[in-house]
Parts: structure tokens; sequence; C-alpha cells
């Protein structure tokens, strides 16, 4: 005689499945940001193999950020610059970017709201935030334009030219460890530029985005951003450095090696860049006696924020 499951069996069979359901799923979605993490790691050795193309045609010097025009426009940027030696477009895109700075597009400021780079914003026909500048022509015949995210180390690479005037260039020559200094980020800013100081400050007031603070007392400000302006990738974050090379690494990592070379994170016998003095400044770096208490300070801060 035939008989059908009881409910009890019924009630054991969809818990087993709930129980392997639960135990799964997280599995799998980590193994699709894996996937994420190593499509964009591979972006990014791309680029970094056209910048180190770009730098050995023009005597070891990388590209300048941005070109700004007489209408006050940044017309052109490093990514157009390495462009021909990639050939592809779609490598300038993280696939985890769009998911992270998408709660910012729509605002009235073009740092949150774009959903494009600079150039788009200010150049762009479409664009809310569009300059009159002759010099928007050039991208505008060439309908040629870049998503946001991916940005150049500002602390070292903060290099940008006008009408008439230039940043002093960088050279390869001036870095004393090329393979310990970023020279890209895998970030979420539309300017082709983000300095150390908006993504791992030393200091309490956050310049980058303090729409996403909320109280945490883990952090020594009282306060977290749940939104870094890097992409956050299983806890970590990636980079393009001087010598071409790209890596996954932990925040806390990049702020004990001052992978930026900034002067507020610089360690013992260190050279660093941006600002006057180049070299370490308590009043430029929130007070902190030194850069190890600096360091310290903003490993505490970003521990909330990539995790």
């Amino acid at each position: 005689m035939r008989r059908g499951f009881t409910l009890i069996e019924l009630l054991v069979v969809i818990a087993i499945i709930a129980i392997l359901a639960a135990i799964l799923f997280p599995v799998f979605a980590q193994a699709r940001e894996k996937a994420r993490q190593t499509t964009c790691l591979s972006n990014l050795k791309q680029v970094g193999t056209g910048m180190l193309m770009y730098t050995q045609d023009y005597d070891e010097t990388f590209p300048y950020n941005r070109f700004i025009g007489s209408g006050g426009a940044t017309w052109f940027n490093w990514k157009y610059a390495i462009l021909p030696y990639i050939k592809n477009q779609q490598i300038y895109e993280c696939p985890n970017a769009r998911p992270q700075y998408s709660y910012m597009i729509g605002d009235s400021r073009p740092w949150r709201g774009s959903p494009m780079d600079e150039t788009w914003a200010h150049c762009h026909p479409s664009s809310p935030w569009v300059k009159s500048d002759p010099y928007c022509d050039i991208p505008r015949s060439q309908n040629l334009w870049f998503p946001r995210g991916y940005t150049v180390n500002g602390a070292v690479f903060n290099l940008s030219a006008g009408i008439g005037w230039a940043s002093n260039p960088r050279k390869l020559a001036d870095l004393d460890a090329p393979a310990e200094t970023i020279w890209m980020q895998d970030g979420k800013n539309y300017e082709p530029d983000t300095g150390p100081w908006a993504i791992a400050r030393c200091w309490c007031s956050p310049p980058g985005d303090p729409e996403t603070q909320v109280p945490d007392p883990s952090s020594p400000c009282g306060v977290i951003r749940q939104k870094g302006w890097l992409v956050n990738h299983l806890k970590g974050v990636q980079f393009v450095f001087a010598d071409g090379h790209a890596k996954w690494t932990r925040m806390q990592g990049a702020i004990a090696n001052n992978l930026w070379k900034w002067r507020c994170f610089q360690r013992p016998g260190e050279r660093t860049f941006h600002g006057d003095p180049a070299d370490f400044d308590s009043g430029a770096c929130g007070g902190h006696p030194d850069g190890a208490a600096c360091r310290d300070f903003a490993s505490r801060v970003v521990a909330t924020e990539y995790r």
C-alpha cells in the first residue's frame, strides 16, 4: 500500500533545504564577487600596461591627469592619453563600481551626481554642469566619454595643465620605490585624481562623503562613513602601481606602508610628495606628532569602512 509523506517528514525536508540554502547562498555570492574582483584586476593590469607603454614613449614621464580649457572645463584627461595603447574603452570601469556609487547619482553636486567622469560633466551637451569652453569641441567631435571610477593618486601624480601653464611633470626617476607607489586606484570619484586625504584621512572631518556617516563608537571619531571612496572588494581595495603591476590589498596595509607616498603617512627616511613642505607637517596632518600616529589613527577610521 502506497502512502504520501507525513507533515513531519515534509517539514524535515524543508528544514534541511533551508539550512543548505543558508550555507550555500553566501558561498555563491562570494564566488560571484571574486569573479568580479578578478575581472577588475585584469582591467587594472591592462591600464597599468598602457601607462607603462606611454611612459616609455615619453621619456619615462607619466601622463597629465587633466587639461583645462580657457573656459575652465576639463576637456582631456589621462584616460584619453593612454587609450591608444589599450584600444579598449570598456576596461576603464570595474564591474563593482556602478552598484557602489549608484546612491550618489542624481545629486546636484557634480562630484557626487555625475554618472560619468569630469570631462563628461564639463563638456557633454546633456550634462547639467556643462561649461562654455571652446576646447570642449574636441571630445564632442570624437563623442568619446569615460565612466567615473578609476582615479590617479593625487598625492604624487596631481598633474594638470591649462592655457599657458602646466604643473611640473612627474618622471619615473622621481620615485624611490615605483613598485610601492600607487599610480591609480579603483575608486568612485568623477575626477581623474583623488588624494589620500579624501580616502584615508587622519582627522575626523571627512572631506569626501559626509552624507553616509553613522554613529559608531568603534571609530576614533565616533562616526563612520559607511561607504569609502574606493571600491570595496571583499574587504580590500585594488591599485595599479607606478611600475605597472596591479594587486589587491587591505586598506590598513596600504596605510601602514604609505603606498600613496603622502607626507601625513610618512615613514622614517621616506620621500613623500604634495604640500609645502612635502615632508610631514603636524599642522596639515590633523595635529598628530608624526606619521606613525597619523597612520594609526587613519587605520582605525577606515577599518569600519571596508569590512
